[in-house]
């Protein structure tokens, strides 16, 4: 052999140079069984979904934006109408207003209408198992204090 760090695999022809560590699986790899469980196969045929995963994907991009999240939990809070939102929020009525129609054409709350007034509402069906008032990620966040920084602890 020469110079080269070059390891004789055992199998390969006499004086070929490939490495062993091209012929060994990556370290942590786990080798596929050869029959998959049936949930195995139903996660899989969920994730062929586009639909169901860019809806998803659109929904957490949403709740991306602080203002929009804000939104959300004071929803989770009480139904409330735009003058309510935009003084809680301290912010425009029409940014809110701007803000609550993308999260109504997510089907992420729902209006009715009260006399004159516009009653917005968090449609908690939309968030499934997320929603602010079961998950444990939202209910923990909520009872958390944040440091002065601005960072949660």
């Amino acid at each position: 052999m020469n110079s080269r760090s070059s390891v004789q695999v055992r199998g390969a022809r006499p004086g070929s140079r490939r490495s062993a560590a091209r012929r060994r699986p990556p370290r942590g790899a786990v080798k596929a069984r050869g029959v998959q469980s049936p949930m195995a196969d139903h996660v899989r045929d969920a994730l062929q979904d586009n639909a169901m995963v860019e809806r998803l994907a659109r929904n957490f991009k949403a709740l991306g934006d602080p203002t929009r999240s804000k939104l959300v939990l004071a929803l989770s809070l009480s139904e409330l109408c735009v003058s309510d939102l935009a003084h809680a929020l301290g912010t425009s009525m029409s940014a809110v207003s701007h803000q609550l129609r993308i999260l109504r054409d997510l089907d992420m709350v729902r209006v009715r209408r009260d006399g004159r007034s516009q009653l917005y509402a968090l449609n908690e069906a939309a968030f499934g198992l997320c929603s602010p008032r079961i998950c444990q990620a939202w209910v923990g966040t909520l009872r958390r204090p944040a440091d002065p920084g601005g960072r949660e602890r």
